[in-house]
């Protein structure tokens, strides 16, 4: 290959990674600078991004006219539920599958992972009634119970690929020192897998964020809506304020934004650990 054709396949690749930067990031741009306009400037033809007269209006009365700040607040209860049950429910059954051999292991974590091609909405009614059932409807805790059906499967599989990664000897070398198998994976397997669960809870959270279908079901009043069915509340059956939409979009987006940038090398490393064994 000489120089000219690897400049072009260099040229063309930076294109092509422009474009789909600009796809990208075009939407989250319109959604920002539409955040800080007047309700006439977005409507104004020719329409521009940038506002003409900047103003914070609409994110004070997502602030002050709403419900969201009580929606965020349930969404961060709720994720955080969400993320500590996955934690522990996943681990526990990811360490059995990786560590336990019995002649089923490997098709029933291939049978756990299944879960995530099922479509929500063939659960929606069974859920329901399941939450119904335990007198969990319109609350934080039902949300998070129904949540766990996204994250379970694939963050079992997450974490029981980790743990296959983390050889074994470590462990019975704590076993043969004194140990017993809960220390040997308190004080060995829990330090080594860290990232990898920081990853998993990570992943669980972010899940339960910007769930919509089972939050809107399951809740019937603003004590108990999360954030995004909370955004239906500026669309009316002839309007919708789009400016205050955009500035709660923001409002909603923005903290998981900070969120992933501090714990981004544990999300990338948590991915990836397990993905030689296992």
């Amino acid at each position: 290959m000489n120089r000219a054709t690897r400049t072009f396949l260099a040229v063309g690749a930076w294109a092509l990674l422009a474009v789909m930067m600009v796809w990208t990031l075009a939407p989250i741009a319109v959604m920002v600078f539409t955040s800080f306009k007047e309700r006439n400037d977005i409507f104004a033809i020719p329409a521009t991004l940038l506002p003409k007269t900047w103003t914070l209006e609409n994110y004070a009365s997502v602030f002050t006219s709403s419900s969201m700040p009580q929606a965020l607040l349930n969404s961060v209860v709720v994720g955080a539920l969400v993320a500590a049950a996955t934690l522990v429910f996943c681990f526990s059954a990811g360490y059995a599958l990786a560590r336990f051999r019995f002649r089923s292991s490997r098709p029933l974590a291939i049978f756990i992972l299944l879960g995530q091609i099922v479509p929500l909405t063939v659960l929606l009614l069974p859920l329901y009634q399941l939450v119904s059932s335990l007198r969990l409807l319109d609350s934080t805790i039902g949300i998070a119970l129904t949540h766990l059906v996204i994250t379970v499967p694939l963050v079992t599989w997450m974490i029981r690929n980790q743990i296959a990664a983390i050889p074994i000897e470590l462990e019975e070398a704590a076993q043969i020192d004194g140990g017993s198998r809960f220390d040997a994976v308190s004080y060995v397997t829990l330090p080594i897998a860290a990232p990898g669960l920081a990853a998993a809870g990570m992943f669980a959270f972010l899940q339960s964020w910007h769930e919509y279908l089972f939050a809107s079901v399951l809740t019937t009043s603003s004590s108990s809506r999360t954030a995004p069915v909370a955004l239906t509340e500026f669309a009316t059956e002839y309007s919708v304020d789009w400016g205050a939409t955009m500035a709660a979009s923001v409002i909603i987006t923005v903290p998981i934004v900070i969120v992933f940038i501090v714990l981004q090398r544990y999300f990338v490393g948590g991915l990836t650990g397990g993905a030689i064994k296992g």
